[in-house]
Formats: structure tokens, sequence, C-alpha cells
């Protein structure tokens, strides 16, 4: 499996202000780019849009997932790994201070389908938010890692696929604070086959 030693070596003290955010734009572009390029050789078998919040804060998330780079099948089900690119934006609550956050990431997920229409996955991965405020919250850093488990339908007959996922990102106490964001997200999503 690729890996992200990049990325993650990346602790870049990215400043909330706006020329700081137009400074570092590139480089997130860059990185977005990049997440997709290290993604196994094959094209990508699912696309899908999350949206969700929790305790007044938001998270709005394109994301893509390739095709299995490794599965297993069992007598009362299949297990397989894939890889995820995503990039999204996480808002405050309204009314307070610090921008909303852009961020990409690169996260393997795990999927046990316990009938052919029907998985729980969970994955652990890399992400890079374009500064350390958002809402009241200093994240600290702008490396976080993203824990996310979930339920997963694919309609019958259908390209289409609808889940529910709770994501939790944290710097896992590299730097003071470390109040962390979480998110219980909406998922639909979309077989390109």
């Amino acid at each position: 499996m690729h890996t992200m030693h990049t990325i993650c070596a990346m602790n870049l003290p990215l400043s909330p202000s706006l020329s700081a955010r137009r400074r570092w734009s590139p480089a997130l572009a860059a990185i977005a780019c990049a997440a997709c390029l290290l993604a196994p050789a094959s094209h990508a078998s699912e696309v899908s849009l999350l949206a969700g919040s929790f305790d007044g804060y938001h998270n709005l998330t394109a994301a893509w997932q390739g095709d299995p780079f490794w599965q297993h099948a069992f007598a009362s089900g299949r297990l397989d790994l894939s890889l995820e690119a995503s990039a999204g934006r996480a808002f405050g609550p309204a009314g307070q201070p610090g921008a909303p956050l852009w961020h990409v990431g690169l996260t393997p997920f795990l999927r046990w389908w316990f009938s052919p229409d029907n998985a729980v996955e969970a994955g652990i991965g890399a992400n890079l938010f374009s500064g350390t405020h958002i809402g009241s919250k200093n994240i600290s850093t702008a490396y976080q890692f993203g824990d996310s488990i979930g339920l997963y339908h694919r309609m019958a007959s259908s390209p289409w696929g609808i889940g529910l996922r709770f994501t939790h990102y944290s710097n896992a106490d590299i730097k003071r604070p470390n109040p962390g964001q979480n998110y219980l997200q909406l998922r639909v999503g979309y077989e390109l086959r």
C-alpha cells in the first residue's frame, strides 16, 4: 500500500489570515492531486458526497474511493480494503469567530459486507487543514487524524448508495489544545462502473 510520508510529516503553521490561506491554496491543491496519484492504479469505483454536523459545527466533503486493492470472501460475507481521497470544508457555529477551513485527506477503509448490498466500514487516515482555528476551537495543528465508522447500503440494481458515517478529527495530542472535531454525516455515493 502506498503511504503519505510527505503529508504525514507536515505540520504546517497555517495562519487563519486571508493572505496565508491564499498562499497555501496551491499547496492544498497539490496535496489533493498527490492523494489521487498515490491511490492504487485502478479506476474510481465510487464518488460520494458527505454532509453532516455535530455540536453546531458543520462539514461538507466530496470523496473518491478506489476499487478494493485487497479482499477476502468468507462464508458469511466479504471483507475488502480500499483507499479514499477526500476534500472538504469545515464550518464553525454561526456567529463565532474563525473562518471555515478547507481540508484534504487520504484514508484506507476496511468494509465488512455482511450482505451483498450492506456494509459496515471503518477507516483511519491523514488529513491536512488550511488553518488551526475553527469557530471557538483552536485545533493547534493543521495535520489531523481522521477516524471514521459507518454503515453503507447499495441500492439494488442501481449505481446509487446511501450511508451514515461518524467522523472524528484529532491531532492525537501532538500539540495541545486538542479539542477534536466530530461530525455525524449523511453519505450519498455513486458507483462509476
